[in-house]
C-alpha cells in the first residue's frame, strides 16, 4: 500500500472513531473547589447538591479546556461567554468516576461536540466583526392586488406603508443581533423579482456590491391564480460569492382583507422570521458568508503521525472552517480550507504557526493555492 492510500485509509478510520464527538477527561483535582469524599457513605441532600455542582464545574472545565486549546491566545475574547450553563449544551455524554491518584476526587469522562463549538466560535466572531464586514441591502417587492411594490420603492415604502415598516422592523431585529444595520434600496438594480438563475444572481450581487453591500435580503409578497392566501419569501444573497445563501418562506394564514391589519399579519410572519433567524445564524456559524475556498498542499510528509501533528496545529486560529482532507499521494496531502482571509494573510498565519519538531515554509502562494513544505 502506498503512503497516499495509507493516509486515506487511516484518515477515514479516524473520522469514524470520533464520529460521536471529541473525547475528554477531567478531574476535580484541577478545580479550586474541595474534592468529594471517596468514602462510600450514603449521600445527604447537601452532599448530593455538592456533587451535582462539582459535575457541572467539570463539564465547564472540559469545554473551557477544549476551547483554550482550539483558540489559543484568542480564548480571552470568548471567555466571558463560557459558563456552566453554556458548557452543558455541548456535552454529548459523560460518566462519573473516582480518581485514586487524587485522593478519590471526582473524574468526568465523555464526549463533547467540537463541531458545534467551532460553529459557535464563528458566530461570535461574525457578531463582533459584523458592523464593519456585514452590510445588508434590504429590498421589498410585491405583486399583490392593492399592495404593489417595486424594488426601487423600498426606501419610500418603509416610510409610508405599515406592512413595509413591519417587514423592515422584523428583519432589522435579526441584524441588530449581528451588530449591523439594513440599508433599504432607493434605486433600481434592474430586477422586478428575486432572481434564481445563476447568471441573474451574479448580475444582482455585482450591482449590490457596487453599492457597498455584502448581502442582499430580498423579501417579496406573491400570489397565484386561485390561491386562497398570499405568500411571502425571503431570499438572502451572498455578494462576495455571488450565490443564493438561502430562502425561507410560506403561505400566510391571513385572509386578504386582513393584510392591512399589522397585528394579525405579524402573528403569521413570526414563524417565518424564526426560520429566517435560524438560517441566518447557520450561514454565519458555518462561516459561509464571507468565505472563499482555498487549496492547501502540505509537502514533504514523512509519516501519518507527522501529517496529523501538522494538521492539528494548522487548524488552530487560521480564520477558516478547518482543513478538509481531499487526497494524499507520495509525500504530500491536499486539503480544502474555506476562509474569509485573504491568501496573503493565510500564508502569514501558516508561516508563523509553530509545529512541534517541524519547520514550516510557504513555498508557493497564488490566488487559490498555498503550498506548505515541512522540514525537520
Amino acid at each position: 500500500m502506498n503512503i497516499g492510500r495509507f493516509f486515506l485509509f487511516v484518515f477515514f478510520l479516524t473520522k469514524l472513531a470520533f464520529a460521536e464527538g471529541v473525547p475528554f477527561k477531567v478531574s476535580s483535582s484541577s478545580l479550586a473547589t474541595p474534592q468529594a469524599s471517596s468514602k462510600p457513605t450514603e449521600l445527604s441532600a447537601e452532599n448530593e447538591d455538592h456533587e451535582s455542582n462539582l459535575i457541572n464545574d467539570l463539564k465547564y472545565l472540559a469545554v473551557s479546556n477544549w476551547l483554550q486549546t482550539y483558540l489559543g491566545p484568542r480564548y480571552t475574547q470568548f471567555d466571558k461567554h463560557i459558563t456552566p450553563e453554556f458548557a452543558e449544551k455541548y456535552i454529548l455524554d459523560y460518566k462519573v468516576g473516582r480518581n485514586s491518584a487524587s485522593s478519590g476526587g471526582l473524574e468526568l469522562s465523555g464526549h463533547l461536540d467540537g463541531d458545534a463549538l467551532k460553529r459557535w466560535v464563528r458566530l461570535i466572531d461574525s457578531k463582533s466583526k459584523a458592523s464593519s464586514q456585514i452590510k445588508p441591502l434590504f429590498i421589498l417587492s410585491s405583486n399583490l392586488p392593492g399592495l404593489n411594490i417595486t424594488p426601487n420603492e423600498t426606501s419610500n415604502k418603509i416610510k409610508d406603508s405599515s406592512i413595509a415598516q413591519l417587514l423592515y422592523q422584523l428583519t432589522q431585529f435579526q441584524f441588530k443581533k449581528l451588530n449591523t444595520q439594513l440599508s433599504p434600496l432607493d434605486s433600481s438594480l434592474g430586477f422586478d423579482s428575486p432572481p434564481t438563475r445563476s447568471a441573474d444572481i451574479q448580475r444582482l450581487t455585482r450591482s449590490a456590491s457596487q453599492k457597498g453591500s455584502s448581502l442582499v435580503v430580498w423579501e417579496t409578497f406573491s400570489t397565484c391564480p386561485g390561491c386562497p392566501n398570499p405568500r411571502i419569501d425571503i431570499f438572502v444573497y451572498n455578494n462576495e460569492n455571488s450565490n443564493l445563501a438561502f430562502v425561507v418562506g410560506d403561505d400566510l394564514l391571513n385572509a386578504w382583507r386582513e393584510l392591512n391589519n399589522t397585528e394579525i399579519l405579524k402573528k403569521s410572519l413570526l414563524p417565518i422570521f424564526q426560520q429566517f433567524q435560524t438560517e441566518l445564524e447557520n450561514v454565519f456559524s458555518e462561516g459561509s458568508i464571507h468565505e472563499n475556498s482555498f487549496k492547501i498542499v502540505i509537502e514533504n510528509v514523512d509519516s501519518y503521525r507527522t501529517l496529523k501533528i501538522a494538521e492539528a496545529e494548522l487548524n488552530r486560529g487560521m480564520g477558516g472552517n478547518g482543513l478538509i482532507f481531499k487526497k494524499a499521494a507520495n509525500k504530500s496531502a491536499e486539503y480544502e480550507l474555506k476562509s474569509a482571509l485573504a491568501i496573503e494573510e493565510l500564508g502569514e498565519r501558516i508561516q508563523s504557526t509553530v509545529i512541534p519538531g517541524l519547520k514550516t515554509q510557504v513555498s508557493k502562494a497564488d490566488s487559490t493555492t498555498l503550498v506548505l513544505k515541512l522540514n525537520r
